[in-house]
């Protein structure tokens, strides 16, 4: 009787597990993820901070574009600080992993020891690699110099990369381009430039009031890149 009453207990719990399995959500696992192909350096380099990933399109920066500033190779120039350079080499940089490029043997390669040059020049444009300071934090980049002499103006051109979300809720996915203008005073560290008119005139010290009439009397705004070159460029001949 009792070997009877235990097997029909055993019976009834077997149901109820049966019943309540059957009750559980199917548990569904996302597969396939978005991989986006970079040219790749044997050089190591750390990529910019947050520089991939999904992003709210009223937070994406800059214009949608290429990685590459000069999606091309263009013929350059390379001098060095000891006075030595090379010419005719072809280039393009890279905005995405902050590299200078070039083709060596098939192969897409980093411009290394980029302490030890003074101007690169890809086209028309110039650049320089030097110091700057970024959220307090003191760093070292690429720049394309826009006016030379004491005080120098240079644009930070970056790029982030833009990927749908895991629920596939965007399909604009890609590279999106940003630059910054930045001051460099007697080769110190450069600081990105201000907004305002005020704000701007106070970076130059003790010429900071003669610069805001200048930029007043001329109507210049901090936010145009032509204005700022004839700001600097007004300073330097002070």
């Amino acid at each position: 009787m009792r070997t009877q009453t235990m097997l029909t207990t055993l019976v009834l719990l077997f149901c109820l597990c049966v019943a309540g399995y059957a009750q559980l959500p199917d548990r569904k696992i996302k597969t396939g993820t978005h991989e986006s192909k970079v040219a790749t350096s044997p050089t190591p380099v750390d990529l910019l901070a947050g520089s991939s990933g999904a992003y709210d399109e009223a937070e994406l920066p800059g214009n949608k574009g290429s990685a590459y500033l000069n999606p091309q190779f263009i013929k350059g120039v390379l001098i060095y600080k000891d006075g030595s350079r090379i010419e005719g080499k072809p280039m393009r940089f890279n905005l995405y992993t902050q590299q200078m490029q070039f083709v060596e043997e098939a192969d897409t390669v980093a411009l290394g020891n980029p302490e030890e040059i003074e101007y690169i020049r890809i086209g028309d444009k110039v650049f320089v690699y030097t110091s700057f300071i970024q959220n307090r934090e003191h760093k070292k980049g690429y720049f394309e110099l826009l006016e030379d002499g004491d005080c120098r103006l240079l644009k930070r051109w970056t790029a982030l990369y833009h990927e749908v979300d895991e629920d596939g809720n965007s399909n604009d996915f890609g590279f999106y381009r940003n630059c910054n203008c930045y001051l460099q005073f007697f080769m110190n560290p450069a600081t990105q430039v201000q907004k305002k008119r005020k704000d701007l005139a106070m970076s130059f010290a003790s010429n900071g009031d003669v610069v805001l009439d200048f930029m007043r009397d001329e109507k210049l705004k901090p936010k145009n890149d032509t204005d700022l070159i004839r700001v600097v460029e007004y300073y330097n001949g002070l």
